[in-house]
């Protein structure tokens, strides 16, 4: 039996509505995956005392953390500023010939060795504090270890107080290819300079970590990374020895936890109430832009 013409014409345009609405379905759902993350990274900020001048302590102590961490499945494992050393150039009862023994060369040093082992061992990127030696002089450095303990990038801390009669200050904002996109590395101090930061957006950066130390806090700290954040449209991770700081793209605050109200510990206190220290997981979401590239 044939179709009249008046028939076909309601199926004619029934048709072409499913198919257009079909089309339409297929852009937003392509659309949003442009738009949303499509996959995370699993970071743990190791937030730890300082023990002053005594890199084997600082070293033991942050060891079981580490592999704790990555037990918990972290990808991405962040220490402080100058973990290794407890930020001791900011202690001037520390002579120099001491402060002199506390750097080691990179990749060379002992230290470095063996957290490039740590690292290798759990199959982990490894951010890491510590006083770098290379001859006479001496950065304050956060090294970027891979998961098969090779060295992906090193990075000085370019802005400084006091600090700069026993360090070299950085010149570069330098941005480092990991498995999970392009990382900039930034060191404490510089987060109070908008300069710094934006040539860490210009060359690349899709995230920035920041291990750090001095100022922390809501008064102090908080609103400085987060006018970082909101000019570059970066997050960024802060790992201090008293506080883990989350700031989004836009500035505001994703995560903020403060542990306890001090930097520092003498060896005494190891143990007691004063040594709060505390493993902070949280997973950072990756533009599809970074996984496709890789």
């Amino acid at each position: 039996m044939m179709m009249s013409e008046p028939a076909r014409v309601p199926l004619l345009l029934l048709t072409i509505s499913i198919a257009t609405l079909l089309a339409l379905a297929q852009h937003a759902s392509e659309v949003a995956a442009d738009e949303k993350p499509v996959s995370t990274v699993h970071v743990a900020g190791i937030v730890l005392k300082w023990i002053r001048a005594d890199k084997e302590a600082n070293y033991r102590r942050i060891e079981p953390l580490i592999r704790e961490a990555a037990q918990h499945g972290a990808q991405l494992v962040v220490t402080t500023e100058c973990f290794l050393d407890g930020y001791s150039a900011e202690d001037w009862s520390v002579s120099k010939k001491q402060y002199e023994t506390l750097a080691e060369p990179i990749p060379n040093g002992p230290y470095f060795q063996r957290l490039a082992g740590l690292a290798r061992e759990l199959k982990i990127c490894l951010v890491a504090g510590l006083l770098e030696a290379d001859g006479k002089q001496h950065f304050n450095t956060a090294v970027l270890i891979g998961p098969d303990g090779s060295l992906l990038g090193k990075y000085h801390k370019q802005r400084m107080d006091e600090e700069v009669v026993r360090n070299t200050p950085g010149k570069v904002s330098t941005v480092h290819d990991t498995p999970f996109g392009k990382m900039g590395i930034l060191i404490c101090a510089d987060r109070r300079y908008s300069d710094v930061v934006r040539r860490f957006r210009e060359n690349g950066a899709e995230f920035l970590i920041c291990p750090s130390g001095g100022m922390f806090g809501s008064k102090q700290n908080d609103a400085m990374v987060q006018a970082r954040s909101k000019e570059n449209k970066l997050p960024i991770i802060f790992v201090h020895p008293a506080e883990f700081l989350v700031t989004n793209p836009d500035g505001s605050i994703q995560v903020r936890t403060l542990v306890g109200d001090r930097l520092v510990i003498g060896k005494e206190q190891i143990g007691g109430p004063n040594d709060l220290n505390r493993i902070f997981y949280y997973d950072l979401p990756l533009k599809r832009a970074n996984t496709e590239s890789k």
